[in-house]
């Protein structure tokens, strides 16, 4: 698919071709396809000379140049191509002409575009180029529709990319004998015998590109997690007698990992040979290839250490590849080979690593990584919320310690001083000994794992969002199945940019999702750095989602409410520490089984949290918004309702339910504040029995 298309057949231009040119163009063609280049390049060079004025010459002498350079001077190539569909784009001809005379030379544009990973310009040239599908030559037009598909699905559009494939596989494999192409009715004197080397040869071309449309179908699947449907094509992939490679192993390893089968997963990526795939003539390598699976499946595993190992394996593979194929101090576009362009995985890996490293609790050696990733990745969400985890989780690993009122407990008494009857104990003036500020004076915007660095990368996240929640709703219409095409997939018709096609289910879900966590984020560093109003913003906007896991509906309450208190608006802040508000715990939206309407109970994937979110019960989390709740009645005043909510919190302690320190704390607030000092003593006689 990633082939340089070349034409060498002249006959459709518009002058008369004399036997001779026709001739010396039969010459060419036959020379290229033997890899024959210098014989190639000198029948060109004839033809040139009589054609002087010709573009498609032109054209193939560029293309035949570039091959001769084991399609290493990709900048040339480049110069020359643009100079050329310029000539074209200024020629006296109509448009639709034009640009079917040139569709060769913008396909290889496109291809151009690919590989040096500029996929939305390359996706508007294909999508032009669509549009004369149907007089293009058939190889072409096969080779233009494999690689719009490819681009519908390295830029996320997968529900595109299936409208687009079904449409193609009703257009292109078809056994419908009736549909007989122009070159079919050119060919119609030849001989018995060509013709039927001609129908075999295209029986051939026809199969191979059946076969490359059921990877890519199954390849969409596995992205919008319709793994039945996956499997389906799967085996018609195996009956097809398609041969085992790497891309298939790595298919059927990644349908086994997304069904949760994680050690059959690592059992097929274990059938990879080592040689399967040389970067040096595929721009991949099957060694960083299986590294970076098999710290996919530990980290799923809940590995985070294996994986890390495994992705380390992975960077030393990748380095080792690229240097391989490196001229010190060249050009990469003049010295390498154009397929090996895009194939340099080092960022990827990099993210890849910072996320195993942040589910390890080593956050500032992840930080790292999400930094060097940056230069890279620095248009991705994900990766800024990545790095603003880092930065809470350096300000406060973890909230668990919290509910282990055994361990915290000394942390109530902060001394006792005197002795006999003037003893006195000296309570805690906080339980927490966090730091909001940063007092070092360096300035928020040098990469460092700090909260208001933290602030930063979520400001980028949420930019690089969109900004309409309308644009992460769900999609209404359902999906389409094998059968149907839309109507606007036409030949005819000019498919929209990267924004403006369909949006995938699962992908609106890992959306929303997103959304959640960056808005979750952003309203905890501003409360910790004292912006209450922007943390009320965040929390509301939080709020305002349509579809909202519960444990996000229950911190979009708890911000909320907080950052009320603080300014000082307990009546508002109340209305949203009721314990009726949440229903769930939940930490992401999970696919509907409407995606895949056939699953069987048994095709459900297995999804387990690689790290454990806590609270982790649903009693335990309406304890927290009872705690609150009592917080806010203390502050208002109203003493006695505080201590009956609070009653009710400590109540309702047990196996399943864990209630913080900060219970405690209140308590003896609340038994001080109405004078009943002897029922304080007795508290901290009880929790800390160091103190009788």
């Amino acid at each position: 698919m990633t082939e340089i298309s070349e034409s060498h057949n002249n006959d459709s231009t518009a002058s008369v071709i004399t036997d001779q040119e026709r001739e010396l163009a039969q010459n060419a063609l036959t020379d290229f396809q033997k890899s024959a280049y210098s014989g190639c390049l000198s029948n060109l060079n004839k033809l040139e000379a009589l054609r002087p004025k010709d573009l498609k010459v032109m054209h193939n002498k560029v293309v035949t140049e570039y091959y001769k350079s084991d399609l290493k001077k990709t900048e040339l190539f480049r110069k020359s191509l643009n100079a050329i569909c310029g000539q074209i784009s200024t020629a006296n001809t109509t448009e639709a002409v034009d640009d079917v005379e040139r569709c060769v030379m913008r396909y290889n544009q496109a291809v151009l575009l690919f590989h040096t990973k500029q996929y939305d310009l390359a996706l508007k040239v294909v999508n032009k180029l669509f549009t004369f599908v149907e007089p293009m030559e058939e190889s072409l037009a096969h080779k233009v529709c494999l690689l719009l598909i490819k681009l519908h699905i390295v830029t996320n559009q997968p529900d595109a990319a299936l409208s687009l494939l079904n449409y193609i596989e009703s257009q292109f494999v078809s056994t419908d004998t009736s549909k007989i192409t122009p070159t079919d009715k050119e060919n119609a004197i030849k001989p018995i015998k060509e013709q039927k080397e001609k129908t075999d040869n295209v029986d051939a071309a026809t199969d191979a590109f059946r076969i490359k449309l059921l990877k890519y179908k199954a390849r969409i699947y596995l992205m919008t997690h319709q793994l039945k449907l996956c499997k389906k094509e799967w085996k018609a992939l195996v009956a097809s007698g398609t041969p085992v490679n790497v891309s298939s192993i790595l298919l059927k390893g990644n349908l086994e990992y997304l069904r949760g089968n994680y050690r059959k997963a690592i059992k097929i990526l274990n059938s990879i040979s080592a040689d399967g795939l040389e970067y040096k003539s595929s721009g991949e390598s099957a060694a960083v290839l299986y590294y970076n699976n098999m710290a996919c499946l530990h980290h799923a595993m809940g590995k985070p250490n294996l994986a890390c190992f495994y992705l380390q394996k992975a960077l030393q593979e990748n380095k080792n590849a690229v240097e391989s194929i490196q001229v010190k101090d060249a050009d990469p576009f003049l010295s390498q080979p154009l397929y090996t362009l895009g194939g340099n995985k080092h960022y990827e890996l990099m993210y890849s690593l910072g996320v195993s490293l942040l589910h390890a609790r080593r956050a500032a050696q992840a930080f790292e990584c999400f930094t060097e990733s940056a230069q890279k990745l620095h248009n991705s969400p994900r990766l800024w919320l990545r790095m603003a985890e880092c930065c809470i989780y350096s300000h406060k690993p973890t909230n668990e310690i919290d509910f282990n009122i055994h361990k915290r407990r000394k942390d109530l008494v902060q001394k006792v001083v005197g002795n006999g009857i003037y003893r006195k104990i000296i309570l805690a003036s906080a339980l927490s000994k966090d730091t909001k500020y940063h007092t070092e004076g360096l300035s928020c915007a040098i990469p460092q794992p700090t909260l208001e660095f933290g602030m930063l990368c979520l400001k980028n996240a949420l930019f690089l969002l969109p900004n309409d929640n309308n644009e992460l709703n769900l999609p209404s219409t359902p999906m389409a199945g094998p059968q149907s095409v839309p109507m606007s997939l036409k030949p005819s018709h000019v498919l929209g940019g990267q924004h403006a096609t369909q949006v995938s289910q699962a992908t609106a879900l890992e959306a929303l999702n997103l959304k959640a966590s960056v808005l979750a984020a952003s309203a905890y560093i501003s409360l910790c750095l004292g912006d209450n109003v922007v943390a009320l913003e965040h929390a509301k906007a939080l709020l305002g989602m349509s579809k909202l896991p519960g444990a996000y509906k229950m911190l979009g309450n708890l911000y909320a409410a907080e950052s009320l208190i603080l300014m000082n608006k307990i009546n508002e802040a109340i209305e949203y520490l009721k314990p009726e508000n949440i229903q769930d715990i939940d930490t992401f939206l999970p696919i509907p089984e409407t995606l895949d309407k056939d699953k069987d109970k048994s095709e459900e994937p297995f999804v387990t949290p690689v790290r454990s979110w806590y609270p982790n019960s649903l009693p335990t989390g309406k304890a927290v918004l009872q705690y609150n709740l009592a917080v806010a009645y203390a502050i208002r005043g109203e003493l006695d309702k505080s201590g009956e909510t609070l009653k009710q919190v400590w109540i309702s302690k047990g196996p399943n339910c864990d209630v913080p320190i900060h219970v405690i704390m209140l308590a003896l607030y609340i038994e001080l504040q109405l004078g009943n000092a002897h029922v304080s003593k007795s508290i901290i006689k009880q929790h800390c029995p160091q103190y009788q």
